[in-house]
């Protein structure tokens, strides 16, 4: 169910869908001379296919953008034939047969309600088709990479993505070789992709001062290289990110660019906070990814769950695996921002021979969140 009632209005398919039931309307009307039928029928028949389009099994999802959209098409193809056969002589379906129509038509319709009722979910959203950018969310966008990069790429597109459930949505702008994503409204999320170097010798970021040799070799052979150019790129563009943080470097094997990830984190004691900070240097020693966080450290709950009390709620969660469990790797302490405030989780893995199951349990009321068993096809090497 679409909040937005004239959304589909504003954008082709909803219009075509509008068009679509306005000769069904209009020819209705001319040949039975019973608009207010012709009107039931014309909400009758979007409501049958939207019914049918949650229930069977073809693929297609219920939207009442549709409805609204074909459901107007055919009152206004209605509206448009009572005029019509004011100048067209004809002889009017009987009253009798009209009647039975209607009646059968609040039959149809009661029915579909109560079948759409017991065997589907409802989901209220705020759109169903992503809006264009505005104004706000381009500006915003545009200084935030020219912050990252100082003004090294020009966007030239603009798009949103929404969940549709809340006004959270993503800001996408498109440059030449690369794509930036901001977070909205909250524009604390903010990353970046560029094509590596290696692929395209304009492609990724040259770091001023870096891949030059003052701070690195040309191209970094080592952890030691990659973190020195990191180092350089946060320093120029990004020092907030880095200040009372540990960096980490490591050459992750997720199918991603290769090269080294570069990360800053910061910790509460044990506790590792939001993350502020990654970079990823290609081969080349340049900049291919990035990753910001701008979050304020947040004031966290108190830890009261012990790591074996975790593992204990852990395995209640799987119990018919728990017996299977093979390995289980030191679990991590992580601030986690989860139904609008921030709490601590200990984040548990366990390997079995089929796979790994993963949860989280909260560390202030020992709750537990996102248990998931993960076959071992997700996680084993592609050859």
């Amino acid at each position: 169910m679409n909040r937005d009632i004239f959304e589909s209005f504003r954008h082709t398919q909803g219009q075509w869908n509008f068009c679509l039931l306005v000769p069904f309307g209009l020819l209705g009307v001319v040949a039975t001379r019973r608009p207010g039928l012709v009107a039931g029928f014309s909400l009758l028949l979007p409501a049958a296919i939207e019914t049918t389009q949650a229930l069977a099994p073809i693929g297609r999802a219920c939207d009442t953008s549709d409805f609204v959209a074909n459901g107007a098409g055919g009152l206004a193809g209605t509206a448009l034939g009572a005029l019509v056969i004011v100048f067209l002589r004809g002889t009017p379906l009987p009253r009798g047969t009209a009647r039975k129509g209607l009646i059968a038509t609040g039959i149809a319709t009661a029915l579909m309600g109560a079948v759409l009722y017991a065997s589907a979910d409802l989901v209220v959203m705020n759109h169903t088709v992503a809006p264009p950018a505005t104004s706000a969310q381009k500006a915003a966008i545009d200084q935030r990479l020219r912050d990252a990069f100082g003004g090294a790429y020009r966007v030239t597109g603009y798009s949103v993505t929404t969940t549709g459930f809340e006004d959270a949505a993503t800001v996408t702008a498109y440059f030449g070789n690369g794509m930036a994503e901001l977070s909205w409204p909250d524009q604390w999320d903010f990353t970046v992709q560029i094509m590596s170097a290696t692929d395209e010798p304009s492609g990724a970021f040259s770091v001023p001062g870096a891949a030059a040799g003052a701070a690195a070799a040309k191209r970094p052979v080592g952890d030691k290289e990659a973190v020195l150019i990191a180092r350089a790129y946060a320093d120029r563009f990004a020092p907030w990110g880095t200040r009372n943080a540990k960096v980490e470097v490591a050459r992750p094997d997720d199918g991603g660019l290769p090269g080294w990830l570069v990360s800053w984190r910061r910790y509460e004691g044990e506790v590792v906070l939001p993350h502020r900070f990654d970079v990823r240097i290609d081969e080349e020693g340049r900049v291919s990814e990035l990753t910001e966080r701008k979050v304020a450290d947040p004031q966290l709950p108190p830890v009261r769950v012990t790591e074996g009390e975790a593992w204990k709620t852990f395995a209640k969660s799987f119990p018919e695996r728990a017996d299977a469990i093979e390995e289980k790797p030191d679990p991590t302490l992580s601030a986690q921002f989860r139904d609008g405030e921030w709490r601590v989780d200990w984040l548990l893995v366990a390997t079995t021979s089929t796979g790994s199951l993963e949860a989280a349990v909260d560390a202030t009321d020992g709750s537990i969140h996102d248990p998931a068993e993960i076959p071992l096809a997700r996680n084993s090497e592609v050859p």
